[in-house]
């Protein structure tokens, strides 16, 4: 955030938003510095003192103050990515999504769960050519041997990575797809070399 405003805001107001940035950083690492999170907590004060400067004050809800308690809470509880419950929240949204009947919530919620738990744990007893979980469809197109030409540049085939739709070539496209299979076709490379030497010993 601090990179995408610089340039466009002016200073006193970047540095606010780049030390705001880097508290949460501080805040959000592997291994926490007890020293460095006591500091943050004689810091955070005056940041949002920085920021009352800045924002009107029908920013400052509470979500804002709490900015106050987080090193306090690092410093008590731990690093926060073992105590913070975004993703969970992030989870009850996707749960809540698959709820069908209103008047039968945590029914409906009791039953996706276990449908997606069902067909997790069976899909791995799929065999191997069926696209699951545990088998997923590959990134890029898999080389599928063709039966239906013996020529060595069509031998492969790949899968579509959009819908297909038919498009009719003009005569610049259909010379240039001509020219690129006739010079990348080994079979093709006798009937060149016997044009080639037709057509010297002609001249």
């Amino acid at each position: 955030m601090p990179v995408m405003f610089r340039g466009y805001f002016p200073d006193q107001i970047w540095q606010v938003l780049a030390e705001l940035s880097f508290f949460y950083r501080k805040l959000c690492v592997k291994e926490i510095d007890l020293t460095e999170i006591k500091t943050m907590e004689q810091e955070v004060p005056v940041l949002l003192c920085k920021l009352e400067k800045i924002f009107p004050p029908g920013f400052f809800v509470p979500m804002v103050h709490l900015i106050l308690h987080l090193p306090y809470e690092a410093r008590m509880g731990g690093p926060v990515q073992y105590r913070w419950s975004y993703r969970m929240e992030r989870q009850q949204k996707v749960i809540k999504g698959k709820v069908k009947n209103r008047a039968r919530v945590e029914g409906c919620i009791v039953q996706s769960e276990i449908l997606d738990e069902l067909s997790f744990y069976t899909s791995g007893y799929f065999p191997d050519h069926v696209p699951t979980v545990h088998n997923p469809i590959p990134r890029y197109n898999p080389e599928v041997l063709s039966n239906d030409c013996e020529l060595s540049l069509f031998s492969t085939k790949g899968d579509t990575t959009s819908r297909g739709y038919t498009q009719h070539l003009k005569s610049d496209e259909w010379s240039a797809a001509m020219l690129y299979v006739l010079t990348n076709l080994p079979e093709v490379d006798d009937y060149v070399r016997y044009a080639n030497y037709n057509f010297f010993m002609a001249k």
